[in-house]
Protein backbone atom coordinates (compact mmCIF):
# COMPACT_ATOMS: atom_id res chain seq x y z
CA UNK A 1 0.00 0.00 0.00
CA UNK A 2 1.44 3.35 -1.04
CA UNK A 3 0.58 5.71 1.83
CA UNK A 4 2.41 8.62 0.23
CA UNK A 5 0.30 8.32 -2.92
CA UNK A 6 -2.88 8.20 -0.80
CA UNK A 7 -1.86 11.42 0.93
CA UNK A 8 -1.90 13.26 -2.41
CA UNK A 9 -4.93 11.59 -3.92
CA UNK A 10 -7.17 14.20 -5.54
CA UNK A 11 -9.88 11.96 -7.00
CA UNK A 12 -12.07 12.13 -3.90
CA UNK A 13 -15.45 10.48 -3.59
CA UNK A 14 -17.90 13.00 -2.16
CA UNK A 15 -21.26 11.96 -0.77
CA UNK A 16 -22.98 13.79 -3.64
CA UNK A 17 -20.89 11.97 -6.24
CA UNK A 18 -21.49 8.63 -4.54
CA UNK A 19 -25.26 9.16 -4.38
CA UNK A 20 -25.41 10.27 -8.02
CA UNK A 21 -23.39 7.20 -9.05
CA UNK A 22 -25.72 4.93 -7.09
CA UNK A 23 -28.82 6.65 -8.46
CA UNK A 24 -27.68 5.94 -12.02
CA UNK A 25 -27.98 2.21 -11.27
CA UNK A 26 -31.76 2.60 -10.92
CA UNK A 27 -33.29 3.86 -14.17
CA UNK A 28 -36.73 4.40 -12.60
CA UNK A 29 -35.41 6.72 -9.90
CA UNK A 30 -36.53 10.35 -10.10
CA UNK A 31 -33.78 11.81 -7.92
CA UNK A 32 -35.98 12.76 -4.95
CA UNK A 33 -33.72 11.03 -2.43
CA UNK A 34 -30.64 12.49 -4.11
CA UNK A 35 -32.03 16.02 -3.87
CA UNK A 36 -32.95 15.50 -0.23
CA UNK A 37 -29.48 14.18 0.59
CA UNK A 38 -27.85 17.09 -1.26
CA UNK A 39 -29.78 19.53 0.91
CA UNK A 40 -28.76 17.63 4.05
CA UNK A 41 -25.12 17.84 2.94
CA UNK A 42 -25.50 21.57 2.37
CA UNK A 43 -27.02 21.99 5.85
CA UNK A 44 -24.15 20.00 7.37
CA UNK A 45 -21.58 22.21 5.65
CA UNK A 46 -23.29 25.35 6.90
CA UNK A 47 -23.51 24.06 10.48
CA UNK A 48 -19.86 22.91 10.34
CA UNK A 49 -18.83 26.40 9.27
CA UNK A 50 -20.90 27.94 12.07
CA UNK A 51 -19.35 25.61 14.66
CA UNK A 52 -15.85 26.47 13.43
CA UNK A 53 -16.44 30.17 13.96
CA UNK A 54 -18.90 29.93 16.88
CA UNK A 55 -16.72 31.92 19.28
CA UNK A 56 -16.18 34.74 16.81
CA UNK A 57 -19.84 34.88 15.79
CA UNK A 58 -21.04 34.75 19.43
CA UNK A 59 -22.89 31.48 18.85
CA UNK A 60 -21.67 29.87 22.07
CA UNK A 61 -24.00 29.78 25.03
CA UNK A 62 -27.69 29.59 25.71
CA UNK A 63 -30.35 31.07 23.45
CA UNK A 64 -32.67 31.87 26.36
CA UNK A 65 -35.39 29.40 25.40
CA UNK A 66 -36.23 25.79 26.21
CA UNK A 67 -37.07 22.97 23.81
CA UNK A 68 -40.06 20.64 24.11
CA UNK A 69 -38.09 18.34 26.40
CA UNK A 70 -37.51 21.18 28.85
CA UNK A 71 -33.80 21.53 28.02
CA UNK A 72 -32.17 24.93 27.67
CA UNK A 73 -31.62 25.61 23.98
CA UNK A 74 -28.13 26.51 22.91
CA UNK A 75 -27.55 29.10 20.18
CA UNK A 76 -26.00 26.52 17.88
CA UNK A 77 -29.00 24.21 18.41
CA UNK A 78 -31.38 26.96 17.33
CA UNK A 79 -29.22 27.91 14.35
CA UNK A 80 -28.84 24.28 13.26
CA UNK A 81 -32.57 23.70 13.53
CA UNK A 82 -33.29 26.76 11.37
CA UNK A 83 -30.71 25.69 8.79
CA UNK A 84 -32.09 22.17 8.46
CA UNK A 85 -35.72 23.27 8.39
CA UNK A 86 -34.88 25.63 5.52
CA UNK A 87 -32.80 22.95 3.78
CA UNK A 88 -35.62 20.41 3.98
CA UNK A 89 -38.31 22.87 2.91
CA UNK A 90 -36.27 24.20 -0.02
CA UNK A 91 -35.64 20.64 -1.24
CA UNK A 92 -39.26 20.44 -2.35
CA UNK A 93 -39.29 16.84 -1.11
CA UNK A 94 -40.83 17.17 2.36
CA UNK A 95 -44.33 17.82 3.67
CA UNK A 96 -44.08 17.88 7.46
CA UNK A 97 -41.03 18.42 9.68
CA UNK A 98 -40.70 17.73 13.39
CA UNK A 99 -37.85 18.68 15.70
CA UNK A 100 -37.13 18.62 19.40
CA UNK A 101 -36.35 22.33 19.08
CA UNK A 102 -39.92 23.21 17.97
CA UNK A 103 -43.11 22.71 19.94
CA UNK A 104 -45.22 22.29 16.80
CA UNK A 105 -44.66 20.43 13.55
CA UNK A 106 -43.65 22.54 10.56
CA UNK A 107 -46.06 22.07 7.66
CA UNK A 108 -44.49 22.88 4.32
CA UNK A 109 -46.48 25.24 2.10
CA UNK A 110 -48.22 23.49 -0.77
CA UNK A 111 -46.07 25.27 -3.38
CA UNK A 112 -42.90 23.70 -1.86
CA UNK A 113 -44.37 20.45 -0.60
CA UNK A 114 -43.10 17.04 -1.57
CA UNK A 115 -45.05 13.85 -1.78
Amino acid sequence: MDHEADAYRTDLMTITRFVLNEQSKYPDSRGDFTILLSNIVLGCKFVCSAVNKAGLAKLIGLAGETNIQGEEQKKLDVLSNDVFVKAFVSSGRTSVLVSEEDEEATFVESSQRGK
